[in-house]
């Protein structure tokens, strides 16, 4: 029998170590934390680069057209002289955002003060702009819808191009 108790006795002991260390080697290890992330407006940059391509339909028709490399462009036409003369201008736009892409919105023609007379269009190639460097062009087109008979016409115009940042 004390053979018996000396076997039981190990045979506890083992059972107690192996219940002792199961407890002792269980451990849970945790890390929290907090971020936080803000917009930049400086980390989206789309603007007109470039020069702008001109199409008349007449030779006569004299145009300056410029941009600041910014987010402004300009023309002037003088020399339309009949309905159907036309002036085509293309304007680049680029994407310099490092990592955002842009999604443009369709020209929207704000003011023609005009219409009567002149007939504006304007399109882009493309919606969207790769970042770092993606580019599109816009295309505004402005033509003589009547041919006039006593004074000069003119009209004042603006066509704005919405470009959103796509952070998909």
């Amino acid at each position: 029998m004390k053979k018996r108790t000396g076997i039981l006795g190990v045979l506890i002991a083992i059972l107690a170590l192996g219940i002792g260390y199961a407890a002792i080697s269980a451990v849970t290890l945790s890390i929290t934390g907090s971020g936080t992330i803000s917009p930049d407006v400086s980390n989206f940059n789309v603007h007109y680069t470039g020069t702008v391509a001109v199409t008349k339909s007449d030779n006569a028709i004299t145009t300056t057209q410029t941009h600041n490399n910014g987010t402004t462009g300009q023309f002037t036409i003088t020399g339309m002289t009949k309905q159907g003369d036309s002036v085509e201008f293309t304007y680049t736009v680029v994407n310099e955002s490092e990592t955002l892409a842009a999604t443009l919105a369709a020209p929207v023609i704000q003011t023609n003060s005009n219409s009567t007379y002149f007939t504006v269009t304007s399109s882009t190639a493309s919606n969207s702009l790769a970042a770092n460097g993606g580019t599109t062009t816009q295309t505004v087109t402005v033509t003589a819808a009547k041919t006039p008979t006593a004074d000069d016409e003119t009209t004042s115009v603006t066509i704005n191009l919405a470009a959103s940042p796509d952070n998909s």
